[in-house]
């Protein structure tokens, strides 16, 4: 009996413990709910765990127009506030205490991106209506924004116009305008060492001592000028901080101007800016533009000028109690012209740019599924940045006198395709049920002619098969003499017609002028000479960049043939279909035989795993000292997660094989690029 009524006793007593502790009174309760509520952005509720000192200050009408007014203005979207001590720390700063410091983080997502700070939240214990202490917050302007004063204003201010930006399809910026350095000199800081600054600054920047002081002796100049001598990029700081902390009258400015992030591997695509002419400065002054504004000159910054440009906006500021800017609250950009969001894939760009490095030539990635181009290239290359720093008019002389000709967009002109254009004329005689499509060459030797009529003219091929030669061989080895006899035995009507089945000759709208396509100069070739070579991609027949990689969408995709995008609020071209899927399926089957059989003219491009259907061509123009190769090779990735097709031409390939093409491609594919 004693036992249990022991037992009950103990039960009880853990009961009423128990029963306390549920109602034990949280001093910081208040505390907590107070940053529960900033979260929320609940400025009201925030006002109720001031306390009595700070709501005597201000009405709860004043404090919630305060916060909503502030946060209003820099499009405050999300907010918190997070302790920097433990809640254990805390909860034993706070017993015995009537007043404490918590250090804290605040973070605000704002119209112009994540603001953080650190701050002391000061607490103060007063009790409530039953008489329990609680902890609440006594309010400072520090805890709305860093470094707030109650003498602070907001005040909206004119800012000048702002070119629109160039992004790739994730939006990485391709051109922009952004922060340059220009450096300059201040002649009367040079002392007694004018000479050695004149001199530092000519071996650090390649600025002649000429130039440096012809600017120096200009009418203009006084003592205390700041006479600007070159632009640098911001990459040049820490060599600039050295010159100017070494040379007496050094100094520089951070100014504003455009861009390029990715420099020689998309300059053909962003193109460049410089002065404007008097004419374009007529329409940009209009719009606030100083008379250092600047327009395309090549590019897309010329093809969209007038989309690009800005104008004259505003933004709000914070201003201490004598004016001074303290910070840029909020740019809502009304002053910089329209972004142009491209297709590219500005990190498919760089390894296509890295695979084709060192030659001179095109080359382009294409989505088969939806025909947006994801790269497009064009070599040898310039800086695009250099048009704007440094020596901007040495560097354009050096351009034009270059024998690469690095200003060329090559991936807009026509260049003829050797014999890349087999899977289309294939796949045009396979759907129309020719004959041509079960033709058997038995021509032996490395040479052939049709007739004696042909004179000393004959179609040659690298080899001697040794065996009669069907359509799967010649795709492998690529024969010329075998497509020849192909184009023959389709006659020209037909022949042509496939091609134009393909969009050869079509014009299609990708933003650049790309030069039309064509099969032969005058739309017919009357001679079986012109029929022949054109077989095998050689005659009159010319392809620029995108013609191949977009007739090959259809082989790629069951058929249907696909309109390519460059710029994505640019409309396409409707997809039609043109061939069976059978058909198509029968091409990609051949290609792949080109790669995958070890003697394929497309081995190199061979990837372990990998299903890549690809075909390889050479074409020869000229003769002698003006003989120029060409070496193209395309490849379609069939793999799901990446539906590409990668096509490369080579110019100036030399006594080069079909494999040096196709290595290009297997380089990108697998991302090992050349040193």
């Amino acid at each position: 009996m004693k036992k249990s009524l022991y037992v009950f006793f103990i039960i009880l007593f853990l009961m009423i413990g128990s029963s306390c502790d549920e109602d034990k009174h949280d001093p910081l309760g208040t505390y907590v709910a107070y940053k529960a509520a900033y979260a929320a952005m609940d400025y009201g509720a925030m006002y109720d765990y001031l306390d009595s000192s700070s709501r005597s200050k201000m009405t709860k009408d004043e404090y919630v127009e305060l916060y909503k007014g502030f946060y209003g203005v820099i499009s405050v979207t999300e907010a918190s506030v997070s302790d920097r001590m433990e809640e254990l720390d805390l909860e034993r700063k706070a017993a015995g205490a009537d007043t404490l410091r918590v250090p804290v983080d605040i973070t605000l997502v704002t119209g112009i991106g994540v603001k953080k700070f650190s701050t002391d939240i000061k607490l103060v214990k007063e009790n409530d209506e039953d008489g329990n202490p609680n902890f609440l917050v006594s309010f400072a302007l520090n805890q709305m924004y860093e470094g707030f004063k109650s003498t602070d204003k907001i005040i909206e201010q004119e800012v000048g116009p702002e070119r629109g930006r160039i992004l790739d399809r994730n939006m990485k910026v391709l051109a922009e305008d952004g922060d340059v350095i220009w450096i300059g000199m201040i002649p009367g800081q040079f002392g007694n060492v004018r000479e050695k600054s004149i001199d530092a600054l000519s071996a650090a920047f390649g600025v002649s001592r000429k130039y440096i002081t012809g600017r120096l002796g200009l009418s203009w100049v006084k003592p205390e000028t700041f006479v600007d001598m070159i632009k640098v990029s911001m990459d040049d700081k820490e060599a600039v901080d050295a010159l100017v902390i070494s040379n007496s009258g050094i100094t520089y400015r951070i100014t504003r101007d455009r861009i390029y992030p990715y420099g020689e591997a998309a300059a053909h695509l962003t193109g460049y800016v410089g002065l404007a002419t008097r004419e374009e400065y007529a329409v940009l002054k209009t719009l606030g533009y100083p008379i250092t504004a600047k327009a395309g000159r090549s590019g897309l910054e010329l093809i969209f000028e007038e989309d690009l440009r800005g104008r004259t906006g505003t933004e709000k500021v914070l201003v201490d109690k004598d004016g001074k800017i303290k910070e840029i609250l909020s740019n809502d950009h009304n002053n910089r012209g329209k972004d142009v969001v491209l297709t590219i894939d500005i990190d498919q760009q760089l390894k296509l740019y890295g695979a084709m490095t060192g030659d001179s030539g095109t080359a382009s990635l294409i989505n088969f599924k939806d025909g947006e181009i994801l790269a497009l290239v064009s070599l040898p290359s310039y800086d695009p940045n250099r048009m704007i720093l440094g020596h901007t008019e040495a560097y354009y002389d050096n351009l034009l006198k270059d024998p690469g000709k690095p200003l060329l967009n090559r991936f807009t002109k026509l260049y003829p395709p050797g014999a890349t254009v087999a899977p289309l004329v294939s796949a045009s005689a396979i759907e129309t049920g020719s004959t041509a499509a079960s033709l058997v060459s038995e021509v032996s030797g490395t040479s052939w002619q049709k007739e004696p009529a042909w004179g000393k003219y004959f179609i040659k091929r690298a080899a001697d098969p040794g065996t009669p030669v069907d359509l799967e061989k010649a795709f492998i080895s690529s024969d010329n003499i075998f497509f020849a006899q192909m184009a023959l035995k389709l006659g020209e009507k037909e022949f042509i017609e496939a091609m134009q089945r393909f969009g050869v000759g079509e014009d299609f709208d990708t933003t650049f002028d790309f030069q039309k396509s064509q099969v032969a100069n005058l739309g017919v070739m009357n001679s079986e000479i012109l029929l022949g070579d054109s077989g095998y991609g050689q005659g009159q027949v010319l392809f620029n960049s995108l013609t191949l990689p977009r007739a090959l969408t259809a082989i790629a995709d069951d058929g249907n043939l696909k309109g390519l995008r460059l710029v994505k609020d640019v409309a396409q071209a409707e997809t039609r279909n043109i061939l069976s899927a059978e058909t198509a399926d029968r091409i990609l089957e051949l290609m792949r035989k080109s790669v995958e059989d070890p003697s394929g003219t497309g081995n190199a491009s061979f990837i372990e795993g990998r299903a890549i259907a690809g075909k390889t061509g050479i074409a020869e123009v000229g003769t002698g000292a003006a003989r120029t190769r060409y070496g193209w090779f395309t490849a379609i990735d069939l793999d799901g997660g990446s539906p590409f097709i990668a096509t490369v031409m080579v110019e100036g390939l030399g006594d080069r094989g079909p494999g040096y093409a196709a290595g290009k491609v297997r380089a990108f594919l697998t991302g090992e690029l050349p040193d």
